[in-house]
This record gives C-alpha cells, structure tokens and sequence, in this order.
C-alpha cells in the first residue's frame, strides 16, 4: 500500500442498515489513523445516525435526488470533495457514481469491491462476496487500508436530548418497562407474518401487561401500527419520532421485535434484545448471515412458512424460551 492516509473519504450513503454496518469499519480507520482526517459522505436519511459518531470529523451530505440533482450540483459537491484534499477514498457501497466522485476528488487511493472483476476508477479493490456478513466485508476494506478490525459490533451515539426526548415519550404513553416493535420495513416486506400472528409474538415475547410501543414510518408502517393498537391496547403508536430520538426509545426497551430493515441494525447498535424475523425461503440461511447485525442479544428468528396453528404455537414457544435466555 501507498504512504500512511493523512485525510479519508468514505463514501456511506444508502440505507439505515448499511450505515451502520460501516460504523466497525470507521471505528477501526480512526483507531489505526487518529490523526487522518474523516470524512463520510450519507444520505441525508441517515445523517442523524453518524452526526455523533465520535469515530468521524466530517459528514458530507449527498442528496442526488435533492439538492445534488442535475450537472451544476454535482460540480459543486466535486469541489468540496478536492478541498478535503483526500489521501484516500473508501467505497462501502457499490455506486458506479461513487466511484466517479472518488476519482473527482482527486484521491490517489481509491479502495472498494469488484463486482464480477470490475470496479470502474478504483485501484485498490477486494472482491464483493454474498457469502461474506456485510460488516466483514467492510472490515476487509478498512484491511487493506493498513487498519485491523477493532471489534464487530454495531454503535448509535446519542444525544443527551434523544434520551430525554424518548423517556419523556415513555413516561406520556405507560412508562417502563416497556418493549418496542416495528411491523414492516422500508428495505423488508412483512407479509409473511400475519398481523394477527406478529401481535401475538410480541405479546407472548413480552409476557405481562407492558405498552408495546409500535414504531414506524411511511403512510402504510403508521396505518398498522394504528390498527395493531385498535386490537389491543397494550400497543402504542410511537410514529413520527426523530430518527435518534426512535434508537433511544428502543435503548431503553426490554425487547426490540421487528422484520430485517434498518430499525433492527437500529435495536443491535443500541445493545437492546433483539428479534429479527426472516422470510422462511430458500434464501434464509445466506440472508441471515449476510445482514443479520453482530451481538450477542441478537436474535434471528425464522417462523414457519406453513399457515399451520400448531407449527405456529411449536415456533412461539421456542422463540419465547430462546429470548428468555437473554
């Protein structure tokens, strides 16, 4: 490899889950190269999970549907990028225009994936496998930058005011101890549960008479949560929170139950139990392995794919006792 980075532009923007599964990796550049300068480009959706990241000296917003949409923007966005004055360029996600604002840039490292043996204007590259978690795959790169990994785990750093905002929310709406719930997903389609079945999942993971606050976003996420609180009122809608106000509710849950999207990487980076529920298909075993978000207090749950009572009461009662070991 080329001399030691002095300034880093990592390229993270896409959704919530593949945000966070680039925090290790950020971690582990900070940690090799203290002194480099840190610069992440995000969505502006998930610029609130990285703003407090003590790992990063710099977010750079990319909205090229936004304020970046059109010729002129794009330019203005290659001119911030030179004045970083970038030692090197590492590419999380696999946008062909990523690569083409690496190279703008002016980084002469420009590190990421080969997809199918091709990685347009990068010089360093690592082949991308499906095999591989996505957390590893983007320690491997942070790797070839000279930086060994400094731990798996996912974080979500907030704000005094998140904490406050989400236990004031808490106290209004039932108090503690309570457990939070999301049905749905924006990158996760929950149509393999029944809404029925999910509501008596949660309450059977839960036991007792706790709220069950139903997170969500999106006219559809909102509708369900409404109708799961008409049938039982231990469901509480908890919609239109502040993204980091959201992940300080669920670090103070007893429990997070949700689909695979961004909100369980969400409950994993907060260290609250989790319990992710995967589609039952062929392709289970291989999703699981490549997002299912690292720790300890993670639980991947497959129901049955059946419409079967029995096979669903076989599955609530495992589900129950492999949580109860949290």
């Amino acid at each position: 490899m080329s001399a030691e980075p002095t300034s880093i532009l990592a390229f993270r923007n896409g959704s919530i889950g593949n945000t966070l599964a680039a925090v290790p990796a950020l971690r582990a550049l900070r940690r090799r190269y203290p002194q480099a300068q840190l610069a992440v480009v995000v969505d502006s959706l998930c610029y609130p999970l990285l703003e407090l990241c003590p790992w990063i000296d710099r977010l750079i917003v990319y909205d090229k549907h936004g304020a970046h949409r059109g010729a002129i923007a794009h330019l203005r966005l290659v001119r911030e990028l030179r004045s970083l004055r970038p030692s090197h360029a590492v590419l999380f996600k696999r946008f062909f225009r990523n690569g083409l604002l690496a190279y703008l840039s002016g980084a002469p490292v420009r590190a990421g994936f080969r997809t199918h043996g091709s990685a347009p204007f990068l010089n360093l590259t690592i082949p991308y496998r499906e095999s591989v978690p996505v957390v590893d795959l983007n320690l491997e790169l942070a790797a070839i930058l000279g930086a060994p990994a400094a731990g798996r785990g996912l974080e979500l750093f907030l704000s005094e005011h998140d904490e406050n905002a989400a236990r004031e929310f808490a106290a209004v709406h039932g108090g503690s101890p309570y457990c939070v719930a999301l049905y749905g997903g924006q990158t996760s389609s929950a149509d393999f549960v029944s809404l029925p079945r999910f509501a008596a999942l949660v309450r059977g993971l839960t036991g007792g008479a706790c709220p069950i606050f139903v997170i969500g976003s999106g006219e559809r996420e909102s509708s369900l949560a409404v109708q799961l609180a008409s049938n039982d009122a231990r469901f509480v809608p908890a919609l239109g929170l502040p993204l980091r106000v959201t992940a300080a509710l669920m670090k103070h849950a007893t429990l997070f139950v949700g689909f695979n999207s961004g909100p369980a990487h969400m409950a994993a980076a907060v260290h609250v139990p989790t319990v992710i529920l995967y589609r039952p298909d062929a392709e289970v075993v291989s999703e699981i392995r490549k997002w299912c978000p690292p720790g300890d207090r993670v639980h991947p749950l497959v129901p049955p794919a059946a419409n079967d009572d029995t096979e669903w009461s076989e599955f609530l009662g495992a589900a129950t006792a492999q949580v109860a070991l949290d």
